[in-house]
């Protein structure tokens, strides 16, 4: 089970502080700084909760049970989120589209299935939904806010109302609004 930040926030920063050992310490890496554009020469990234804890010289955050992975000789970087889209778009199943997304380096999606919704409503959405919880890409899901988008000149095949939107932003692993 992945836990919200704010739960581990205080665990993060004990790693971090070298208080409590990380789970994972990946060292000696080229770190590709996407903010800076930089490749940084041995470099560490301490884990602890399945979330980084600290980047830079990891040694205080090795305990004893404290799995260590030489990185040198490789890159590690942050894989890309991409922050709109419509699986329905690619013609694959949610699962189909993880397996060619994850292997380019996306690791995260925001989906908005309102093609679906158009054709099945709620339901529809759900089972997007719902596989995509089961994945090793993490699928946000931003539920659909207009369906169909204009009533006058759409013949959808489902319609969502306001109940149907407030009942879909309560599922765990929903982001917010499409």
């Amino acid at each position: 089970k992945r836990h919200k930040r704010y739960e581990v926030s205080r665990q993060l920063g004990q790693v971090a502080l070298g208080q409590s050992p990380a789970e994972l310490v990946i060292k000696n890496g080229t770190l590709v700084n996407v903010f800076t554009g930089e490749l940084q020469a041995n470099m560490d990234v301490a884990v602890a909760a399945g979330r980084i804890a600290y980047i830079g010289n990891a040694d205080h955050t090795i305990g004893e049970g404290t799995k260590v992975i030489d990185g040198k000789g490789r890159y590690i970087t942050p894989g890309l989120l991409d922050g709109h889209m419509h699986v329905e778009s690619t013609m694959l199943t949610v699962t189909e589209f993880a397996k060619a997304a994850i292997v380019s380096g996306t690791t995260g999606i925001y989906m908005d299935p309102h093609e679906i919704a158009n054709v099945f409503g709620m339901e529809g959405v759900r089972w997007m939904h719902e596989e995509g919880q089961q994945l090793p890409l993490k699928v946000f899901t931003t539920i659909p806010s207009c369906v169909p988008a204009t009533f006058d000149l759409e013949d959808g095949g489902a319609q969502l109302g306001v109940s149907d939107i407030e009942e879909g932003l309560t599922w765990p692993g929903t982001a917010g609004l499409g």
